[in-house]
């Protein structure tokens, strides 16, 4: 059975402007109020999506982006951690779908792995081998589609918090043991902001975090060449400093390109930005935050929150306007080399979550 529900142009306001198609509505309207949307696409070209609503995690999937099977209850968590970039992630392969989220009452990193194309899910040990330590609920999750896999997550085993890694070879089933990926030498890394993580087309992984160094919450990236066991020296990405004395909540997206180079977008201050290790800051927006990237055949396509809306950035074009009312973007490449978004849209009472295929 699946669900598909165009929302109408009238209704979002921006279309009959747009080169945009109308985007669609990927839940049923029992589930509206759900948050936090999630997305992968498996080398056979299967989108998956996944999103929280309360305690409860839930999946669906399609074969075009575009019609969406009826949700799937994977699991549910005693304060699951949602909302801010807390939620539930999804990674695939052509023959297995894993699925993490965390919850505030155990403070551990859950894993659920499907084998029947998301029918049925079962649960495992916590990724986190120090019960509790993942209790700030922030992680994020990366697949190469074949089989390496790698988690990381904010972790306060030590006292203050601090980035940990963990890796799997065979899509989620089995994992190998978990690593410190940095710890800040002032005892802390921004306790509130989401880590993010990629894999590049030769196994290379970039992982980045928004640092804590002599009050500074600046984005940090450090790269493994042995498919996440190892972590190299971190850098600081970008020329300035964000001096700041509070959370800004927002940990921006890193995407590594066909040459296996690392792009990194994130939030100083309010404007959004984009960088590599080696390469200048290039400023995208003022008033914008939370952005997200994913790397096309046309180039980056980068995607962030700006006036109540959300603006998108294909390659070196002029940002465009994706969607109005609309929050918590994410990204995933598709096997064309165009890009699948999902996105938290007001447009509807309660909120829904809508997709659109870009390209």
């Amino acid at each position: 059975m699946s669900y598909r529900s165009p929302i109408l142009a009238i209704v979002l306001g921006w279309s009959m402007v747009s080169s945009f198609a109308a985007p669609v509505e990927i839940i049923s309207p029992e589930l509206r109020g759900a948050v936090q949307p999630q997305v992968a696409v498996s080398p056979n070209g299967r989108v998956h999506v996944v999103f929280g609503q309360e305690t409860a995690i839930y999946y669906t999937s399609s074969l075009d982006g575009r019609t969406f099977s009826r949700a799937v209850k994977v699991g549910a968590l005693e304060k699951l951690a949602l909302r801010m970039r807390r939620g539930p992630r999804v990674v695939a392969t052509d023959k297995l779908i894993a699925i993490t989220a965390i919850s505030h009452v155990d403070g551990n990193l859950h894993a659920w792995i499907s084998r029947d194309g998301g029918q049925t899910w079962k649960g495992g040990t916590p990724l986190n081998t120090v019960s509790k330590s993942a209790r700030e609920g922030l992680h994020a999750m990366a697949a190469d589609g074949v089989g390496l896999v790698v988690a990381v997550w904010l972790d306060d085993r030590n006292g203050g918090k601090e980035l940990w890694s963990r890796t799997s070879r065979d899509g989620g089933l089995t994992w190998q043991p978990d690593t410190r990926v940095y710890a800040s030498p002032d005892g802390h890394i921004c306790e509130c902001c989401q880590p993010s993580v990629a894999i590049g087309p030769h196994g290379e992984v970039a992982a980045m975090w928004r640092n804590w160094l002599d009050g500074s919450r600046d984005m940090w990236l450090a790269t493994s060449a042995d498919g996440g066991q190892t972590f190299g020296t971190a850098h600081k990405l970008g020329t300035g400093t964000w001096k700041f004395n509070a959370c800004p909540m927002d940990g921006g997206a890193v995407t590594i390109d066909a040459t296996g180079k690392p792009l990194a977008v994130w939030r100083r201050e309010k404007t959004v930005f984009s960088s590599g290790i080696d390469a200048a800051e290039q400023a995208l927006a003022s008033r914008a935050s939370q952005p997200v990237v994913s790397t096309t055949k046309s180039g980056p396509f980068i995607v962030w929150e700006q006036d109540g809306g959300l603006m998108l950035q294909r390659g070196t074009s002029a940002a465009e306007r994706l969607a109005e009312r609309a929050t918590a973007p994410a990204l995933g490449k598709t096997r064309d080399g165009d890009s699948v978004v999902v996105w938290e849209s007001s447009t509807t009472a309660p909120p829904t979550i809508l997709a659109e295929v870009l390209r």
